[in-house]
């Protein structure tokens, strides 16, 4: 083919370019080119972050130690009046009246029916009878986000050789019923409470050392420092800090710290317990943590209130 008719072919196969390239913005049929947009996602997936709930708090400051121990004492005075009487134990309804007179109606009958069946022993013999009704611990709880008060008692009875037989109970109860009674055999009592335990009022003391422990303990940047290291309690600086904790056993605090997430103020005060164990008087105050919107730890802080310091910290 000679030079001629080449240049003869590359310039009509140019024209039909152009006429097909004039036709196609004549007619708007622009071809369309779509490009993914996962092109330019980020491969880093942002996680939401879990909001955790507030729960309510035991309004600690709204508590009179001493106040609470008289009407405490008051009702186990009530008691042991009423069980000077046989006839309170001839039967368990008999019993049952003398306690709901104290206490208010019992929300669960059965619990006082059993505990009568477990000091019957005691109560039906003429060999043995009741000798007393002491208080050796008391205290208030939130039970769905109500305020019950707690006592625990130790009743007393004797047999005619003289040996002592004890039953612990448990109650629980507000204004308005006896929410629940419990019993058991035996007792580990080492001292009773009385209204002459005028150093009970302690709570604004145990207000001040938890305060001090939540400014001393809250680290949220450290906490989240050991969450991506793999929240090691022998990482050093978190050593450190557990060190400057004023707590006799402060093992327990990596619990609480890890379960606040680094921030102690979400641990929630749910309720209190006063003995006069082991020898000088010890607290246990009772904290909830919410660690995920429907699970939630329970911590024990154990007090003295003679040396007025945190014994321990320990999650049940």
């Amino acid at each position: 083919m000679d030079t001629k008719k080449k240049w003869l072919i590359f310039w009509g196969i140019l024209a039909a370019l152009f006429v097909g390239s004039f036709g196609i913005v004549l007619s708007g049929n622009f071809p369309q080119f779509t490009i993914p947009f996962s092109v330019f996602a980020s491969d880093d997936k942002e996680t939401k972050k879990e909001e955790l709930p507030k729960l309510n708090v035991l309004a600690l400051k709204d508590v009179n130690d001493q106040t609470l121990l008289e009407e405490q004492t008051k009702k186990i005075d009530a008691l042991n009046t009423a069980f000077a009487d046989n006839n309170s134990f001839s039967s368990s309804q008999a019993m049952s009246d003398a306690i709901e007179k104290v206490y208010g109606p019992a929300k669960d009958g059965k619990n006082i029916f059993d505990l009568y069946r477990k000091i019957y022993p005691m109560v039906s013999s003429e060999e043995s009878g009741f000798v007393s009704v002491n208080l050796v611990g008391f205290g208030q709880r939130l039970v769905d986000d109500q305020t019950m008060t707690t006592q625990r008692q130790v009743w007393s009875f004797t047999d005619t050789s003289g040996s002592r037989h004890d039953y612990t109970v448990n109650l629980r109860f507000n204004d308005k019923e006896l929410n629940e009674l419990t019993a058991e055999d035996g007792s580990d009592v080492k001292s009773i409470i009385t209204k002459d335990d005028t150093y009970l009022d302690k709570s604004a003391d145990f207000e001040t050392a938890w305060t001090e422990l939540i400014r001393r303990g809250t680290d949220t940047q450290l906490y989240r420092q050991m969450e991506k290291a793999g929240m090691d309690s022998n990482q050093t600086e978190f050593k450190a800090l557990e060190k400057s904790m004023n707590i006799t056993d402060p093992s327990g605090f990596f619990e609480l710290f890890k379960d606040t997430r680094g921030d102690i103020t979400h641990a929630y005060l749910s309720g209190f317990y006063h003995t006069n164990t082991p020898t000088d008087g010890q607290s246990d105050y009772y904290f909830r943590v919410p660690t995920s919107a429907k699970d939630i730890a329970t911590f024990v802080v154990v007090y003295d209130r003679l040396q007025q310091k945190i014994v321990s910290i320990n999650r049940q």
